[in-house]
């Protein structure tokens, strides 16, 4: 069984802790013997080799981009801000036409939208208080939690401005990582 290259690097860093067994070894083998010489040769040669000096410093390079903040490139910046514009465009051009197509939408005032909202927590509340265990596994099938009558616009409303909060805190904290 011959040594692995492992083996034959440790003993030439003075590193491996059987060395006596190792030194037999390669004293009974030559192949080993030979690959160990073979290896010192070209240690021995690299060792040899004359110290070369760079050209210039690449010291100022590396120290730049480690300093400058990551930069997007100005066409991907400015491509975003085109399509950005022409979305809008488009969504103020197509705003007339879509409401013509809509039929009269009653948007409920904000009073009237808190109240609504109130009826269903108190509903919901009363529920949950009136909530008992034995009764419940009695009547499980009865048992239903009153649907939520929330109107469509809203929770359309509220579902885009979630959204649009949720862009613009994404657009902060990439902003702040870029910088």
């Amino acid at each position: 069984m011959h040594l692995t290259n492992e083996q034959i690097n440790e003993y030439l860093d003075n590193e491996i802790a059987d060395r006596a067994h190792i030194e037999s070894h390669l004293d009974s083998c030559g192949e080993c013997a030979a690959r160990l010489i073979a290896l010192q040769t070209l240690f021995a040669e690299l060792d040899s080799l004359p110290e070369v000096e760079l050209t210039h410093s690449l010291a100022s390079r590396i120290t730049l981009h480690a300093t400058s903040s990551p930069q997007l490139p100005r066409w991907l910046t400015l491509t975003a801000t085109l399509q950005t514009a022409l979305a809008l465009i488009a969504l103020i051009v197509a705003a007339p036409f879509v409401m013509n197509l809509l039929p009269a939408i009653e948007m409920p005032s904000f009073t009237e939208f808190l109240i609504q909202l109130q009826s269903q927590w108190i509903t919901l509340f009363t529920t949950i208080t009136n909530y008992r265990v034995a009764s419940l596994w009695d009547q499980l099938p009865a048992f239903s939690l009153p649907p939520l009558q929330i109107p469509t616009l809203t929770l359309s409303l509220a579902l885009a401005f979630a959204s649009l909060l949720w862009l613009v805190g994404n657009g902060l904290l990439l902003r702040r990582q870029i910088k």
